[in-house]
């Protein structure tokens, strides 16, 4: 309970009650802080006998594109199975029956039956052999797509999560010093050397740090959450660093190398459908038995013929113009992919150079700020700087530390890019 004379001034009846209420606020913070963290927390813990590349074949396992990966399986036998088949299509067989009971009534029978058998076009078996081979081709370098992009995801989901711990570990260093600031006050306050606008202002910028604690924390739980629903997993590599590929391009990458297998694919098919665009030749054997009228006799014979269907404008443009459509979606897809490898290539290759030069930079930077921030502490102690100054010149400490942490964590990061764009897994 605040007790004052009637002539205080009423500025400092008005700071004293925002004192008060500051540090109910800061009790309520951190009342709230222990019960959202007991209430709502997603943790992921570092084990360092587990790798990026075994995290990554989880991530590859859970990634909805295998259903669609199946459904190419399966697309991919049935081609085998029809380059290997006997026939270009399957036989059929006919059997018919004529008399004259229900006419001349002559007691004449007839029975026939045969079978179609469908020829081979020319080269038409080895143009199947073709497509099913690039087919299984393709489908081998859409499951390397598939790795590079879970690896693309994984890396972004593990180096936000590094970036995230390591703002809760500045966050809490922060917190740290600003108590120890904020006991330093009160003890000179208790002395008599500094105003209670002092304690104030101190405690002010505690449950500052507090609260950027508390922000902190809330952004690693939702990265450690992606992470979760990403890898089915609650522990994550200790060991996050990659080794800079010594690639300079992005033709191995899986990505470049499955576009390119798709425009193979479209070009064998449309190698298949200008064979295809006629119908298969049909060679029919026959028997036929005759019982002939007044002549109770059965004869009996044997038939051979041929059927070659002719080619056909209706039939064929329309198969091309969907094979040629085919080819036209596979190479813009190509070239469309092309530029966007370029961009991030660039990309790479720049923010790697970038970063490593603001590291340099921010080095110096970092230990020019923490050895002012230190001498303020002790000029602050001994009375020879205000708790203005020292606040100010310790906030760019911590500013420059974070920088400094950050921007060594983001240099990590950016060689995980650059491997990304030259298509290198973990």
């Amino acid at each position: 309970m605040f007790h004052f004379s009637q002539g205080a001034p009423r500025f400092l009846l008005a700071a004293c009650y925002l004192w008060g209420f500051l540090s109910h606020a800061s009790i309520a913070v951190a009342d709230s802080r222990s019960h959202s963290s007991a209430d709502h927390e997603d943790t992921v813990s570092a084990n360092p006998r587990l790798s990026l590349h075994e995290v990554l074949q989880q991530v590859v396992a859970l990634h909805p594109q295998q259903a669609l990966l199946a459904a190419h399986q399966h697309m991919v036998q049935a081609r085998k199975t029809m380059a290997n088949s006997w026939l270009p299509q399957a036989p059929s067989v006919g059997f018919s029956h004529q008399n004259d009971a229900l006419l001349s009534n002559r007691d004449e029978r007839e029975w026939q039956a045969q079978m179609q058998i469908p020829i081979w076009l020319p080269g038409q078996r080895q143009a199947r052999s073709q497509v099913a081979s690039l087919a299984d081709d393709s489908l081998l370098q859409d499951r390397a797509g598939l790795q590079q992009l879970a690896a693309d995801l994984l890396r972004n989901a593990v180096w936000e999560i590094a970036l995230r711990r390591n703002d809760v570990s500045l966050a809490d260093q922060r917190l740290r010093t600003l108590r120890e600031i904020a006991e330093d006050v009160q003890k000179r306050f208790r002395a008599g050397e500094v105003a209670r606008l002092d304690v104030m202002q101190a405690g002010q910028e505690t449950l500052l740090a507090e609260r950027q604690q508390v922000t902190a924390r809330a952004e690693l739980m939702h990265a450690q959450f992606r992470y979760q629903q990403l890898t089915g997993l609650n522990e994550m590599p200790a060991r996050l660093e990659e080794p800079l590929s010594s690639r300079e391009d992005y033709v191995d990458s899986p990505y470049w190398q499955a576009a390119q297998a798709r425009l193979k694919l479209a070009e064998g098919q449309r190698d298949l459908t200008a064979i295809e665009q006629r119908q298969n030749a049909q060679l029919t054997v026959s028997t036929r038995t005759i019982q002939g009228g007044f002549d109770y006799a059965y004869n009996s014979s044997m038939g051979v013929a041929i059927n070659i269907p002719l080619q056909s404008e209706v039939q064929r443009a329309p198969l091309m113009a969907n094979a040629e459509q085919n080819i036209g979606d596979a190479r813009t897809q190509l070239e469309t992919l092309r530029r966007q490898l370029d961009n991030n290539l660039h990309e790479a290759e720049h923010n790697l150079h970038v970063s490593r030069q603001e590291l340099a930079l921010i080095a110096q930077q970092q230990a020019l700020a923490s050895e002012n921030a230190s001498l303020a502490r002790k000029a602050y102690r001994v009375g020879e700087l205000d708790l203005n100054q020292l606040l100010r010149l310790q906030l760019l400490a911590f500013e420059a530390e974070r920088s400094l942490s950050s921007q060594q964590l983001q240099v990590q990061w950016n060689i995980a890019k650059y491997n990304q764009a030259v298509g290198v897994l973990p």
